[in-house]
């Protein structure tokens, strides 16, 4: 790998393949300034600029599972008495209810199993009836019939 292939910046589970576990050899190091000013600052940039044209604004890129980056957000970007509805389609889902639920975070769920797509209607309703009480859970529909 040369010095300037810069492909990994955070490795995934434990069973990568061996090309993979081969670039982790590599260290890509956000303090070398070709690093960071060529490729950090730039995603930093696009993504200020995709949320906001307004000046003061800053992004902060998170290194670490995906898991980690949404317990970050979750434990800091909502204010008191914030809602939050988590679609639950498996494990990551899971995960999510139950770091909201260990910080206290109010919270819906609209589980739709691991293989059912979400139910627009279903999540419309959930969003709704959450403004005024508890909502029930929303469960998966099957796919319609071909």
């Amino acid at each position: 790998m040369r010095s300037h292939d810069y492909l990994l910046l955070t490795p995934g589970p434990l069973t990568t393949s061996r090309t993979v576990k081969e670039a982790m050899l590599y260290d890509s190091c956000t303090w070398d300034d070709d690093y960071n000013l060529g490729v950090v600052q730039a995603i930093r940039r696009q993504l200020v600029g995709l949320a906001t044209s307004e000046a003061g604004y800053s992004a902060v890129l998170l290194q670490g599972s995906g898991s980690y980056a949404v317990e970050a957000v979750l434990g800091t970007a909502l204010g008191p008495g914030a809602k939050v509805l988590i679609i639950s389609n498996g494990a990551y889902g899971a995960r999510m209810i139950e770091m909201a639920s260990l910080m206290g975070i109010n919270h819906r769920v609209c589980d739709v199993g691991e293989v059912n797509a979400p139910d627009p209607m279903a999540i419309e309703t959930i969003s709704r009836t959450a403004r005024s009480r508890t909502s029930p859970w929303c469960t998966a529909k099957p796919p319609p019939a071909s």
